[in-house]
């Protein structure tokens, strides 16, 4: 993995950004050790001086913790959990106006092992191996590109929508899930939070390293107890704002009557 050595962000905070890309999306699980200074210095191609600081600025953003004797560690993090409308990307967008499309920039098939995250999001039993569907796509807001989204699906359902013309531009993830599973969504747990763009997402969104981001993941559902999808997401920060309807609850019931 290769950082841009010709732009004008320092190594060391692309480096950051990088790392800070993997763990938001649990490919460094959390309460795991990251690779050691020499693993990190030679795939990245940098000094340890570089590993050090990069490392040093995780630990300040409260990302991981360097432990003295056992190395670095992906912290644990807690999140407070609200209520919310569910509407989809395109279908949003669209009723206020926007023309959305999407690219699928990859496909592949995944493999549950070394990632405790993705297990957990789809509540699976960690002492079974999973594989998965993992779609990497391009969204674009009135032509210009604004998202980056990652999806991963159970492979059979992978399989599924596959059979569907799923490359199109015009292709409504939600829907596509809808219609294959002959069910809704019904809910979806989201996590909020704020992030600056690494080399990789950066090029993608034809944007600087370190532009500030907004960093989405989310969990659909078609019943209560039944994960459908997990999806991470980088949205440019200066193209979204994020507008969400909380209902008050009463006796573990949803009450309509927003607040």
């Amino acid at each position: 993995m290769l950082l841009n050595r010709n732009s004008k962000t320092p190594l060391y905070e692309q480096l950051k950004l990088s790392l800070q890309d993997q763990i938001m999306m649990g490919e460094f699980a959390q309460g795991v050790l990251l690779p050691t200074e020499i693993q990190l210095c030679e795939k990245y191609n940098v000094s340890r001086i570089t590993v050090r600081k990069a490392l040093e600025e995780l630990a300040r953003s409260g990302l991981i913790e360097r432990v003295q004797g056992k190395g670095t560690i992906v912290k644990k993090r807690k999140f407070a959990k609200s209520q919310m409308e569910i509407r989809g990307y395109k279908g949003a967008l669209n009723s206020q106006g926007f023309d959305v499309s999407s690219r699928l920039l990859e496909k592949n098939i995944v493999s549950s092992q070394g990632n405790e995250k993705l297990i957990t999001l789809f509540r699976l039993s960690p002492a079974s191996m999973y594989e998965f569907w993992r779609f990497r796509r391009l969204r674009y807001l009135n032509g210009e590109p604004s998202v980056v989204m990652t999806s991963y699906v159970r492979k059979e359902l992978g399989d599924k929508m596959l059979d569907h013309p799923i490359q199109e531009p015009t292709t409504s993830f939600y829907e596509l899930l809808e219609k294959i599973t002959n069910r809704p969504i019904v809910d979806n747990e989201a996590i909020i939070s704020a992030v600056a763009a690494s080399p990789e997402i950066a090029k993608l969104l034809h944007t600087q390293i370190g532009t500030p981001l907004i960093w989405f993941q989310g969990v659909s559902y078609i019943d209560p107890h039944i994960p459908i999808e997990v999806n991470y997401s980088f949205y440019l920060g200066e193209k979204f704002q994020f507008q969400a309807r909380y209902y008050r609850t009463q006796g573990g019931k949803i009450n309509k009557e927003q607040i």
